[in-house]
């Protein structure tokens, strides 16, 4: 599998990209207490740690059982199982988008790591069950979010393997959305975008109406 350049100085200069492209996009996501955490975080970049260690997903209902990163509470670092990726890649044939394919997975974990400091709560279990969700339905929500996120970012780049990978997981996701697999739940943003705000809003405010308007 053919890399064109250092790793390490690829993730970092693409992650300075993806931020740029964050700031744009969010742009038309008017909140007060957002747009605060923003200003405070402006050049804020999260740490990547490459990883070779391959962590299974345990009854995963989608289509790879590997995980592919990861956004972790202290400091909001972002992983990159880089090995995973490559299994990933070799899988649904994306040899020559290697490079595309590690920055959707580093699109996807950046969003995690913004939003878990804007709205931490929506990666916990409610205090209180009876009024909040399921952690299932959080990370259906979570994930969805995030997934579009990295899908929004590659096909930002028309005509590039990035739109071929964006492409590829779209089709993911209508393939395993009868398995309801999490990721799915993204294809509700592609056809109405405002939702994915609508979406980010409610899961801080009232995560169970987040739910049930991303599964209306």
């Amino acid at each position: 599998m053919m890399f064109t350049c250092n790793i390490d100085s690829f993730l970092e200069n693409e992650l300075v990209k993806i931020r740029g492209y964050f700031y744009k996009l969010m742009a038309n996501f008017p909140n007060d207490s957002f747009e605060k955490m923003l200003g405070e975080r402006k050049e804020w970049l999260p740490l990547i740690y490459m990883s070779d260690e391959v962590i299974v997903i345990p009854k995963g209902n989608g289509p790879f059982d590997k995980q592919l990163g990861k956004s972790i509470k202290k400091g909001y670092s972002v992983f990159i199982y880089h090995e995973a990726v490559k299994e990933y890649c070799c899988k649904f044939h994306l040899e020559n988008e290697y490079e595309s394919a590690l920055s959707m997975v580093l699109a996807h974990e950046y969003f995690h790591s913004i939003h878990r400091i804007w709205d931490e709560k929506a990666y916990l279990q409610d205090a209180s069950p009876r009024k909040g969700i399921s952690m299932e339905r959080k990370h259906q929500l979570t994930e969805s979010l995030a997934d579009y996120f990295a899908f929004s970012w590659l096909s930002s780049h028309e005509g590039s393997d990035y739109m071929a990978v964006a492409k590829h997981r779209k089709g993911l996701w209508k393939e395993y959305a009868p398995a309801n697999w999490p990721y799915s739940s993204a294809l509700v943003f592609v056809n109405s975008p405002e939702i994915f705000f609508e979406i980010l809003r409610l899961l801080k405010s009232n995560p169970a109406m987040a739910y049930r308007k991303l599964s209306s």
